[in-house]
């Protein structure tokens, strides 16, 4: 079941204060490996300065419709738009060059790097055009950590592998801000966190936003999804169930969309 294209946003729609303008947007999006139907017809829209939660059970096809924005799948079937405008994201280079950063939930860090080599990993600031300029990099660290009032990373000369993984999570979201911070795709990002952590990464989720970031965050946390998100796009068996406002959901109807693609009659 697809989504129906959404009407131009009105004054009346944005009585949550939030901007109404789209900003991404697909359209009918399939995509197929092989014998495998992993997405089948999903349609979503996303909006400036807002939280989206991509909700749905193991296998409804939220990891494959992140790799179509990141870049390292292209769609079979379907559209996607920027600002109103058809876009292909042919490699990742792309999709980043278009202003979408993905924190994906093994957080792709450097375990025995400092937090500002794995900062700009990949990317390091230069000088004489050869050498890594470490003082620049670690300048440049701790402003971005607190741009996004990020305290708890005291030291950043330490080894990731000494961090916690609130921490870790904290320093990777760091990045995706440091290069590019229109769009921003969190995979599970409090997995297996304790409950003072978690409260942390949601604060910072919500600092994304404020700061002018529109988030997408992929969880099974549905109090989260309450807490955070001012909609949720839920997919069920490679499809889009439906895209709402978190004020027009409750848990129980919310579970149901997920667990049968309806509410309860």
């Amino acid at each position: 079941m697809s989504i129906p294209s959404q009407p131009t946003p009105t004054a009346e729609m944005q009585q949550d204060n939030r901007p109404g303008k789209v900003i991404l947007e697909g359209s009918h999006l399939a995509k197929h490996f092989g014998g495998v139907q992993a997405l089948r017809d999903v349609s979503f829209d996303l909006r400036e300065r807002e939280i989206l939660a991509l909700v749905g059970s193991n296998g409804a096809g939220k990891s494959t419709l992140v790799s179509l924005l990141a870049g390292t799948n292209r769609p079979d079937r379907g559209e996607i738009r920027m600002d109103g405008e058809p876009i292909q994201f042919k490699t990742v280079r792309d999709s980043r060059a278009a202003g979408i950063e993905i924190v994906f939930q093994d957080l792709g860090l450097a375990p025995n790097m400092d937090a500002s080599y794995n900062l700009f990993l990949g990317r390091p600031i230069r000088k004489f055009g050869i050498f890594a300029d470490q003082k620049a990099m670690e300048r440049q660290t701790r402003k971005i950590l607190a741009d996004v009032h990020v305290s708890t990373i005291q030291d950043i000369r330490k080894p990731v592998e000494s961090m916690s993984g609130g921490q870790r999570q904290a320093l990777a979201v760091g990045r995706a801000v440091a290069w590019r911070k229109r769009i921003i795709i969190l995979d599970e990002p409090a997995a297996a966190l304790g409950p003072e952590e978690t409260e942390q990464v949601i604060r910072l989720i919500q600092t994304l936003r404020d700061q002018g970031s529109s988030v997408i965050v992929i969880t099974h946390n549905m109090d989260h999804v309450f807490r955070v998100a001012d909609r949720v796009l839920i997919m069920r068996h490679g499809s889009s169930v439906s895209q709402l406002h978190t004020h027009d959901l409750e848990m129980s109807k919310l579970v149901n969309l997920i667990m049968l693609g309806e509410d309860q009659p």
